[in-house]
């Protein structure tokens, strides 16, 4: 029974963490033939090393293919290391309750709370993961001068030029600084609205390019607008640049 709901919370995780979309049946049956597997080959077994290597190199792997059917070499590497990553916390997450004797009176109830607990990082590490897919490598262009940034692709971000009718993408002020020439590039005041600032004024100033760089993928945008933030708004940021959400 331990076996059985460590594996199927297991590849229910690996199912949702990478998105593999496969149903919640699948992965019930595979993981409780497995685990009946599991025990005929623990009483059949008699080396514990051959027993060992069994389980994790045979019925794991194959308990994986069952679950998420035939896929490329590094797609499988992926919900078998996500996997085991699972099943290594959960099985911290049960040894630490039952060792400090919290639920050490109950099998079910240590199982829940792992499961719990499993769950709360699970979901902190998919909203890292979808976080940080949002962030791109951008390389802005002025005359000769480049700059290179982190910047966070923000769905949010719909503020408008109304006078050329641009998206403006905002740059930190420190980075702005480093690469804007003051008395040579022409500024002007974008007006915006935002929480406790009804008449904001933005300086906005257009480069020659921005260039996204999407894996092996280059987008190449000219003339783009780009609003000069506060000091404040990007200060200790993983990004210095929020990009426009129209750009993706």
């Amino acid at each position: 029974m331990q076996n059985f709901l460590m594996d199927f919370f297991a590849v229910t995780g690996t199912n949702l963490f990478l998105k593999r979309y496969q149903k919640s049946g699948r992965l019930f049956w595979a993981s409780l033939a497995t685990s009946f597997l599991g025990l005929f080959g623990l009483m059949v077994i008699r080396n514990d090393v051959l027993y060992q290597l069994v389980t994790h190199f045979i019925l794991n792997t194959g308990m994986i293919y069952l679950c998420f059917g035939r896929c490329g070499r590094r797609e499988f590497l992926e919900n078998w290391a996500v996997t085991y990553l699972i099943v290594v916390l959960l099985g911290g997450c049960m040894q630490w309750l039952w060792q400090e004797g919290v639920f050490s009176h109950s099998f079910f109830l240590a199982a829940f709370a792992a499961i719990l607990i499993s769950c709360g990082i699970l979901s902190y590490l998919m909203q890292r993961k979808s976080f940080t897919n949002h962030i791109y490598d951008v390389t802005l262009k002025k005359d000769v001068r480049t700059l290179d940034v982190k910047a966070y692709w923000d769905s949010g971000n719909q503020l408008r030029d109304p006078y050329t009718g641009q998206g403006v993408s905002i740059l930190s002020g420190q980075r702005a600084k480093d690469f804007l020439e003051v008395g040579k590039d022409r500024i002007r005041y974008v007006p915006y609205r935002s929480l406790g600032e009804e008449r904001g004024l933005l300086r906005v100033t257009n480069v020659d390019e921005l260039i996204l760089y999407d894996g092996k993928k280059e987008l190449r945008m000219k003339k783009m607008a780009i609003g000069i933030a506060s000091e404040e708004l990007l200060e200790k940021k993983e990004y210095d640049m929020i990009l426009h959400g129209s750009l993706l």
